[in-house]
């Protein structure tokens, strides 16, 4: 599990006027010193800890997510965000990838551990923890990526016990 870095800063713009205005995300510069160490490799920061509940395995997540690679955004759940807010993307924790309902990289699916829903965590995700060897579009062989996550919600049945029946 992994623990609370303790220090949320604040990164939407102000909604009030004569508020003072607040960094946004994509612009939050965060020290690599100042990330905590997670599981496998991962190093995260959580921007915002949320108060809701916690993923456990076989649970399905549904995030807000931006890949990033040397600085760039490659990939983001917010696309088109507008009105609509873009798609939210929803996984099954603990699947491996390639697996149905799994997370796209394992960096993504041990990233939401720890978090609370409406938390916001920057994450950085070491090459085994993405696309490994492999080149991806852009991104290089053996390429550390950087993940924002906002946890959306935690989707759970209990028809059969089973979290996989429930779909977005």
């Amino acid at each position: 599990m992994l623990a609370v870095a303790g220090h949320a800063k604040a990164y939407k713009s102000s909604p009030l006027p004569g508020q003072p205005k607040k960094q946004s995300l994509a612009r939050l510069k965060i020290p690599r010193d100042e990330y905590t160490p997670g599981p496998k490799g991962l190093l995260y920061y959580d921007i915002e800890t949320g108060g809701g509940g916690s993923p456990k395995k076989g649970q399905r997540v549904v995030v807000h997510y931006s890949l990033k690679w040397k600085g760039i955004t490659i990939i983001t759940s917010r696309q088109g965000a507008g009105v609509t807010g873009g798609n939210p993307y929803g996984f099954d924790v603990g699947e491996q990838p390639g697996d149905p309902g799994a997370a796209f990289i394992k960096g993504l699916d041990l990233a939401v551990e720890g978090m609370q829903v409406g938390g916001v965590r920057r994450v950085i995700v070491p090459p085994e923890l993405a696309y490994g060897k492999r080149q991806v579009g852009e991104i290089e062989p053996n390429s550390e990526v950087m993940l924002d996550i906002e946890l959306l919600s935690i989707k759970t049945s209990d028809v059969l016990g089973l979290n996989r029946s429930v779909r977005l």
